[in-house]
């Protein structure tokens, strides 16, 4: 009961005060927002295609047809080559291709023939152009030979590929995709290594106050009512964690479904990892709460702690991209088992194959909250 009265006075020291509401609630939830907005969406991109049709026949009009149904490209006529490859020079478009004109006559006479391609330099657009182009000039192809064993030729077998196309045009049979989540999306590991940092600097409000307390000998009084160590200790505990519940509820709340950006995970399960990190601050916060003994050393807790921490844990970059003694000291940092949770459940794995980062930040929170407890000695006056 001691410990509550402490978390709930805590709680309306820090959010009592515009000052605090604007540091732990408002400024989190705008940055994140705003790196959302900025960085956190990853949108289709829609590729510019230049092509010329050299080809008089049917066929040649059907692979431009059915480029043209695909979203992420957007398909230019030229005229002619020398503005086709103008085009491409000056950027403006991404590829091109040129369908020669003897293009319908090679594929009736059982021929492949060759579709000529134009890019400034290999890139994702130019191939993946390449690989559409030769699928529809394969489909082509094989729709030409299947009738051509049927005994079709000449006029006969123009007419049946001509009725054959018109059918396969009206696409009656549509492939679906499913997003098995297989990937990371690229802004999320920034995006949650902010969260996390900002998460973090309830560290400086927790530590603030007790030494607070401290000075004016608050604490001391308090620890003659008598209150034992541990419930003072747990109090401030408690109301950080109250503190810090706001934060990720809003944070999550506005960026889930106002921003719409998918975390490629359930809110809940989000939620469960980031409670636990929270856990793990607050026992941070505690033991530096016990060793600060003035509060002019306050202001190096961002320097010593936070800052190095959030660096080693991959808040600001990947832990992969480390040098090895740095990624194994990364596993001292609860930032690193919060973040990597994060990650393998975005992929698709659940709850049960993160037990173990859980664990470890149950840990951080059970043994860093017994040193506080410990070291706090609230009976003290602050150091000169």
């Amino acid at each position: 009961m001691n410990s509550l009265y402490i978390a709930l006075n805590m709680l309306k020291r820090t959010l009592g005060q515009r000052k605090g509401l604007f540091i732990y609630i408002v400024i989190p939830t705008f940055v994140i927002s705003l790196i959302i907005a900025l960085a956190g969406q990853a949108p289709t991109r829609v590729v510019t295609i230049a092509y010329m049709n050299q080809d008089q026949g049917n066929l040649g009009k059907h692979l431009v047809q059915e480029l043209s149904l695909r979203k992420d490209y957007i398909l230019k006529e030229m005229s002619h080559a020398d503005m086709l490859k103008e085009h491409v020079i000056k950027q403006q478009a991404d590829a091109a291709f040129i369908i020669p004109a003897n293009f319908s006559d090679s594929l009736y006479k059982g021929n492949v023939p060759q579709v000529q391609m134009y890019q400034l330099s290999v890139s994702e657009a130019s191939f993946t152009l390449k690989l559409h182009v030769d699928s529809i000039v394969g489909e082509l192809n094989q729709t030409v030979s299947s009738l051509q064993a049927a005994s079709l030729q000449g006029a006969v077998l123009q007419s049946a590929v001509e009725k054959t196309l018109a059918q396969m045009e009206k696409h009656q049979v549509k492939a679906a995709v499913t997003d098995l989540n297989l990937y990371v999306n690229p802004g999320l590991s920034t995006i949650i290594g902010f969260m996390l940092m900002f998460m973090m600097s309830l560290i400086n409000s927790t530590v603030s106050i007790i030494m607070e307390d401290r000075k004016q000998m608050t604490m001391a009084r308090i620890y003659t009512a008598p209150v034992r160590s541990f419930e003072i200790v747990m109090g401030n505990f408690m109301g950080s964690f109250l503190v810090g519940n706001l934060q990720i509820l809003l944070i999550l709340s506005i960026t889930r479904y106002i921003l719409q950006f998918d975390y490629h995970l359930p809110f809940v399960s989000q939620l469960v990892i980031m409670e636990f990190f929270l856990l793990a601050s607050m026992g941070i916060a505690s033991a530096v709460a016990g060793m600060v003994k003035n509060s002019s050393n306050i202001t190096s807790l961002n320097t010593l702690i936070i800052t190095p921490t959030c660096m080693l844990g991959g808040c600001f970059w990947p832990v992969s991209i480390m040098p090895d003694w740095m990624q194994k000291l990364s596993n001292f940092v609860p930032q690193k088992w919060a973040i990597d949770a994060i990650q393998r459940m975005s992929m698709g794995q659940g709850l049960m194959n993160v037990l173990l980062n859980l664990g470890v930040l149950a840990l951080f929170a059970i043994i860093l909250l017994g040193i506080g407890s410990v070291i706090l000695r609230p009976e003290k006056a602050e150091a000169s």
